[in-house]
């Protein structure tokens, strides 16, 4: 068993971010994770999975997420890297939803809220006229307390916001994360579905819902004394309702005036281009597809994901978690390096797929909520590192037809042995509670899976309800020294800024293949960087 070790840059993080006192090697780290995670099996079986998970962890072929490498053997932690929480229309929801909130970032979760399901901005409250203050309101108190939050060797709190496409907040929503560059600790997506599609492709007026209610864009002059006009926009269910919204809360001064108001056509297209423009110049908002998600998940038969992790990898129900596991394709290759080496990846998914399991089990959830759901489904989260990394050293150009090629048998083969042993744990530890074989068999994605694993599901059930993602491994695959997920390289060298407790600092990071191809004096121009391939290709992969 080669024994990974780190260096320079990689080192450099491990030891401020995920090190216990005392621990100088990644070795000592894999040992811990190792025993922490393999005391989920039984008594005669510790020994053996030790040893599997210990082997799979200190060659860096299997790499755990971030909270399994810097909990495990810590008293008491949380290893899931992310939660996520759907808020309802209520006191006490979102009042227990920041609490809530609070709690799962000081142990170390991101977290993705949907806040849909929180009346517009300036609807009734009761008998109360438009005294909602709405769903932003709900996000700048949880962007507040992101402020304060620290886990972990420093780490700030990771937060999503989502929104429903046809929401009333969703032009406040953009205005102030965009415009304003307020939720500063927030990333945004913007939840589309297919009617929107539709609408977008046919070049209807785009019309907001909340409820049964029906809500349209009005633009209105905002007159203040000094008579300054300002042109504004105020989603509401009448030109009356317009001017009562604008008057409780978007006054500049107690006297101004809502005059001139009238209904606009806000066509579908027009919300698309701006979502489109700003995630050009910005990288906000996302766009998250729930028609398209709660229809290729193998849990549509028992619930519904409405929000996705801050990163946006694993769509989630509510208080349900990431639990992520890397397997690291730049070491799946063979002595010679001409082709995977199929029976090592086999060998890497098992353990993989055992891991994640047995974590759900050892893991100490922040909340009763998110043990429920954990163990409800007992999902995991199993990709992939090093993929652009082990193109290169394959002679394959990301996004070739001959790449593509490549791809579809090599995530085949890591889709078909997840299902397996996920089916092996079950015959021997049990399906996750809500399996039902004809309603999980039945699922968009579960259709997909060769007829022979399919029969033995039905047959033995499966113990992960889903267990693949793609995730962006920005940090891991930096202390690991290969490239992210399953995105190109960024550059061959570049300027690398990081914080180290309060002080920012720079580095120079070269491509670990690009630098070896410098020392060894080899030509190093087919080592290619994100900006130098197309968008077309990238989109392909």
């Amino acid at each position: 068993m080669k024994q990974k070790k780190l260096e320079g840059l990689g080192q450099r993080i491990f030891e401020q971010r995920y090190s216990y006192p005392g621990e100088k090697d990644y070795a000592d780290r894999c040992y811990s994770i190792a025993k922490h995670v393999a005391s989920a099996e039984k008594e005669e079986e510790k020994e053996k999975w030790f040893d599997r998970f210990y082997e799979a962890l200190n060659t860096g072929d299997f790499i755990p997420g971030g909270r399994i490498i810097y909990g495990s053997g810590r008293n008491r932690q949380n290893l899931l890297n992310c939660y996520a929480i759907e808020p309802e229309d209520s006191v006490e929801s979102i009042g227990k939803t920041i609490q809530d909130m609070y709690r799962i970032s000081c142990g170390g979760g991101g977290i993705g809220f949907n806040f849909s399901k929180i009346r517009p901005k300036g609807d009734d409250i009761g008998n109360v006229k438009n005294s909602s203050p709405g769903a932003v309101s709900v996000m700048k108190m949880i962007n507040e307390v992101g402020n304060h939050v620290k886990a972990g060797k420093n780490r700030r709190t990771a937060l999503m916001a989502e929104l429903n496409v046809e929401h009333p907040d969703l032009l406040e929503f953009l205005h102030v994360k965009l415009d304003l560059n307020s939720l500063s600790n927030f990333n945004i997506s913007v939840a589309i579905n297919d009617d929107f599609i539709k609408a977008c492709e046919k070049d209807k007026e785009w019309t907001f819902k909340f409820g049964n209610k029906e809500y349209y864009v009005f633009s209105v002059d905002r007159v203040s004394p000094d008579g300054t006009t300002k042109k504004i926009q105020i989603v509401a269910l009448s030109e009356e309702d317009a001017a009562s919204r604008g008057s409780n809360h978007y006054l500049w001064h107690p006297d101004d005036k809502f005059l001139n108001i009238e209904r606009v056509e806000y066509k579908a297209i027009d919300l698309w281009n701006r979502l489109w423009d700003n995630a050009v110049e910005s990288g906000d908002p996302g766009i998250f597809n729930l028609s398209l998600t709660n229809k290729h998940t193998n849990m549509s038969y028992f619930l519904k994901m409405n929000q996705t992790n801050p990163c946006g990898e694993i769509p989630l129900e509510s208080y349900a978690n990431c639990c992520l596991g890397h397997i690291n394709l730049a070491n799946m290759l063979t002595e010679d390096e001409s082709d995977i080496d199929w029976k090592r990846l086999a060998k890497t998914i098992r353990a993989g797929i055992r891991f994640l399991d047995d974590v759900l089990t050892v893991n100490h959830y922040p909340l009763p909520e998110c043990k429920t759901a954990g163990e409800r489904s007992r999902r995991v989260g199993l990709g992939t590192l090093g993929l652009h990394h082990m193109l290169i050293r394959l002679g394959i150009k990301y996004g070739s037809e001959k790449c593509l090629e490549f791809l579809d048998r090599l995530y085949a083969t890591i889709r078909d042995e997840a299902y397996l042993t996920s089916m092996y744990i079950a015959r021997e530890k049990g399906a996750f509670p809500e399996f039902n074989s004809d309603k999980y068999l039945d699922e968009e994605f579960a259709r997909t899976l060769p007829a022979r694993i399919r029969m033995l599901i039905k047959q033995n059930g499966i113990r992960n309800a889903v267990m693949l993602t793609a995730a962006p491994t920005g940090t891991i695959s930096m202390v690991h020294g290969t490239s992210t997920g399953i995105e190109p390289i960024f550059a061959p060298m570049y300027n690398r800024r990081y914080r180290e407790g309060n002080t920012w600092r720079q580095t120079v990071v070269l491509d670990p293949l690009f630098k070896e191809a410098l020392e060894k004096g080899e030509d190093a121009s087919h080592i290619v960087g994100a900006y130098d391939i197309t968008p077309e290709q990238h989109m392909a992969v």
